[in-house]
């Protein structure tokens, strides 16, 4: 039991390390992009913070498992609003601006709705997994060439105004090649982190007799959000929060087309009625909360951080009792 807390507290040493230059370098590589720092977040960021969950999902597909890797989706994506956008809104409050938003948000709650649809027979298919996933690669390829074609004087002057001041003793660690390998870096040690941190954690809940039900729908999940939990905090702490609320709908989107798709595509996948019910409801509606939110402020604000969190605990207090109600 100590060497796994042990594990732990490195996995989540890991996780802020690489979070802070992850976060410093993908800023960076906004401006020499010339795009604003919620397009990269949206995009490029989310990419790589979905990475753990996508590594579940191609294990789980591969064991026979693909329930896991759904349910890991499903629970990161209410886990990233709930949780992820509750603390660092608690944290700081979010300010957004909603013509970037507009195409992430309408395609989060088309990939929820068309996830639903798909599975109203309780099964999701290898070719409906393989629709999911053209879905993904066509919007993050729209969405990031949209936006690489509109290139404002503003993300000009930031661009330039970092490569003269990249003009030191380290230009190349603050130049392109470099902060591009630093991107990388960064997201090695998130997802190294995080895949120490949800394995510890893990093997500690199995120590302690936690049932592997709640584990999987709840540790598992939160534990592969953590690279956008250590993302949202530092974005928010370096005053580009914008970047981290980007973060969040471009990895949901990420969840729902890729991590999804590909545990369909690998083995179909068979869901029982009370567990899709649930999940897929609570998904829909921690969505509309987050559109209310963002439509009556043009912020996420600190009380409204704080009713995330409180959704988020009404959400897992709500699934550990399902779960009992089913081992009945």
């Amino acid at each position: 039991m100590l060497l796994n807390v042990t594990w732990l507290l490195i996995g989540l040493a890991l996780l802020v390390k690489g979070g802070d230059v992850f976060v410093s370098a993908a800023v960076r590589l906004a401006r020499f992009l010339r795009m604003p720092p919620v397009v990269i977040g949206s995009t490029l960021v989310s990419l790589a913070t979905t990475t753990p969950e996508l590594m579940v999902s191609l294990m789980a597909g591969g064991q026979g498992e693909p329930g896991l890797a759904v349910g890991n989706a499903v629970g990161s994506c209410i886990c990233n609003i709930g949780l992820i956008l509750g603390v660092t809104a608690a944290f700081k409050h979010i300010d957004v601006r909603l013509s970037a938003l507009r195409a992430p948000l309408l395609a989060m709650f088309g990939f929820a709705l068309l996830l639903l649809v798909m599975s109203l027979d309780l099964t999701l298919s290898h070719r409906q997994g393989w629709l999911l996933i053209a879905g993904g690669l066509a919007y993050f390829a729209h969405d990031f060439v949209r936006h690489a074609r509109d290139t404002k004087p503003a993300d000009v002057a930031g661009a330039k105004a970092i490569e003269n001041a990249a003009a030191g003793r380290l230009a190349w660690f603050q130049g392109k090649a470099g902060s591009f390998i630093q991107f990388l870096l960064g997201t090695g040690i998130v997802v190294a982190g995080s895949r120490l941190l949800v394995s510890a954690a893990v093997k500690l809940a199995g120590t302690l007799g936690i049932p592997s039900i709640i584990i999987g729908l709840t540790m598992v999940a939160v534990g592969t959000s953590l690279p956008e939990l250590i993302t949202a905090v530092t974005s928010s702490r370096k005053n580009v929060s914008d970047l981290a609320i980007g973060n969040v709908l471009g990895a949901n989107i990420a969840n729902l087309s890729f991590v999804v798709g590909t545990a369909a595509a690998l083995s179909n996948v068979h869901l029982s009625r009370p567990t899709q019910l649930f999940n897929f409801l609570v998904l829909l509606l921690m969505f509309g909360l987050l559109l209310c939110m963002l439509l009556t402020g043009r912020r996420v604000t600190r009380k409204e951080g704080v009713t995330l969190l409180v959704c988020y605990s009404l959400y897992l207090g709500g699934l550990a009792l399902l779960t009992a109600a089913l081992k009945k």
